[in-house]
């Protein structure tokens, strides 16, 4: 039996550095919401194991003292538990909706596992989630399945964000990118049911740190598609996209759009104020661009100061919205004296049917074309003095 024991503390002990290592690796990077949210789950996961471990280590050990440092442990096991299962929500709203931003309607989030860590904390007296004998030895109590419950409802309510997207007509990620969020909760899931079936096995959190490194895995992946300095999409997703795109217009009712977008004047930023300046005004587009586009849109740095955005349309007039919404925003932020200079951009746009049939330059091409011509529509009339 000791040597069971042992051995199981070992293997959770292999789980702590597994996800020690990813932790190590995010940190001092710069991280995004989904990121900081994976942070947080990496060090849930790392002290829900060490707390599994601590409570096999107690065993046995009855002084009073050791006897209530074991409910003290217990109670951040479980409760951190709740608070694993919440990151997780927060992480696929994130990954799902570029534009989401945790406010006041977060909270209502947080809720179950405030419950959840409430109802532990009332266990020394009541004895519903769990026991400790006079041996200082775990036992489940009568309503441990009420926090499996509330596990439930997070594991529903992000499996049912990822399927909305997944069936939404009109996405701009292709289906493998739904696959990992599919799959994370599945081995937890399983390791729960086994655990409240067979008393004394305990493997979910094991089983978690393995979806950590998968999901971890999979971000790494997803960094190869992303711009290192914009955090938009990078040339080689878009030709990816946008060949999946006109790949799917004949069967698509909406307009398909690229509009793309370049800085004005953005090599006299760079002589001005220098390269750091001027990256700081492709970061302050980029963002610009990300949060006031629509939620399925596909918006990346094309190349240099220009930016491509994918998505569909129904009319002409929704494009003009379109860019007069990113153009404002953009221009209110440039006003608000962020940067020591003032930043604008230009854009242009095509529009394809069904009927079309394009390649992919022929969307970049004349995208392209229309944007230089607005621009020189506008030198035009700056020389005339407009």
């Amino acid at each position: 039996m000791q040597l069971a024991m042992y051995e199981y503390i070992e293997v959770n002990l292999v789980g702590v550095v597994l996800l020690l290592t990813m932790l190590l690796y995010a940190r001092g990077r710069r991280l995004g919401i989904e990121q900081r949210d994976f942070r947080r789950m990496l060090l849930c996961n790392m002290l829900i194991l060490l707390a599994d471990n601590g409570i096999y280590l107690l065993r046995g050990h009855s002084a009073p003292g050791l006897i209530a440092l074991n409910h003290l442990v217990c109670i951040a096991y479980f409760s951190l538990n709740g608070l694993f299962c919440y990151n997780w929500v927060r992480y696929v709203l994130a990954r799902l909706y570029p534009r989401y931003r945790p406010g006041r309607r977060t909270f209502l989030l947080l809720l179950p596992a405030l419950a959840s860590a409430a109802f532990v904390a009332s266990s020394p007296l009541t004895g519903w989630a769990y026991t400790i004998d006079s041996g200082n030895e775990y036992h489940r109590g009568p309503l441990l399945l009420v926090l499996f419950l509330a596990a439930i409802v997070y594991w529903l309510f992000s499996t049912a964000l990822v399927l909305r997207e997944y069936l939404y007509p009109t996405r701009s990620r292709e289906k493998a990118e739904y696959r990992t969020l599919f799959a994370f909760p599945l081995p937890m899931l399983i390791g729960n049911l086994l655990q409240l079936r067979f008393y004394g096995l305990s493997i979910v959190w094991v089983l978690a740190s393995l979806s950590m490194l998968i999901l971890f895995i999979d971000m790494q992946n997803a960094q190869l598609t992303r711009d290192a300095l914009t955090g938009l999409y990078n040339r080689r997703q878009t030709n990816s996209q946008l060949a999946w795109e006109i790949a799917h217009l004949h069967s698509s009712p909406d307009l398909l759009l690229a509009v793309m977008f370049d800085v004005d004047h953005f090599k006299k930023i760079n002589d001005r104020y220098g390269h750091l300046a001027g990256d700081s005004a492709l970061t302050l587009v980029a963002r610009t661009i990300r949060d006031n586009c629509r939620k399925s849109d596909f918006a990346s740095r094309f190349g240099g100061d220009e930016f491509l955005l994918i998505g569909h349309i129904r009319s002409a007039e929704d494009v003009e919205s379109l860019i007069r919404r990113i153009s404002g925003a953009l221009e209110a932020e440039s006003r608000s004296g962020a940067l020591p200079f003032a930043v604008t951009m230009s854009a242009g746009c095509a529009l394809f049917s069904s009927a079309d049939q394009v390649t992919m330059d022929d969307v970049l091409n004349r995208a392209d074309r229309s944007m230089y011509e607005v621009k020189r529509r506008a030198r035009g009339d700056e020389e005339k003095g407009l």
